[in-house]
């Protein structure tokens, strides 16, 4: 069973966002597989940091094009939400250097499959949610 269900994210009022965070979830799908298998010892280190970029270029390209968004519609709380994508990318970044750099599969394996899917669908229900509302309404997207 995967981590996180294709089926069962939380919807937004924008498509290209819905689409943006399923390949999101396929992807840190993809991660924690490769996390579980290096952690039984079927999967090399180079795996998983290649899916772990993956992830990390994907979600980079997913929150700019959300911001582009926010900034085409004149969001007013942009720079909250641009706050928290900073916030995230530097965490993900931080989670990868130091998985490459001390093989703590343990820590990598909290991260990705507690903290992230806590993250990803608590963001979704709540900054995404209101932004795609707001673009909407504003005649984008």
């Amino acid at each position: 069973m995967p981590l996180v269900d294709l089926d069962a994210i939380p919807q937004v009022a924008l498509p290209f966002i819905n689409h943006d965070h399923r390949e999101e979830a396929r992807l840190l799908n993809e991660l924690a597989d490769a996390v579980a298998g290096h952690k039984r010892g079927s999967v090399p280190v180079e795996t998983v940091l290649h899916r772990f970029e993956a992830l990390l270029e994907h979600t980079q390209e997913h929150f700019g094009r959300e911001e582009e968004a926010m900034q085409k519609a004149g969001f007013p709380p942009y720079p909250v939400h641009k706050g928290e994508h900073v916030r995230v990318l530097e965490e993900m970044e931080s989670e990868e250097i130091h998985f490459r750099e001390t093989g703590d599969t343990a820590r990598l394996e909290g991260y990705v499959t507690q903290a992230v899917p806590a993250w990803f669908v608590q963001h979704i229900q709540s900054m995404d949610a209101v932004t795609a509302q707001f673009v909407v309404m504003r005649g984008g997207g």
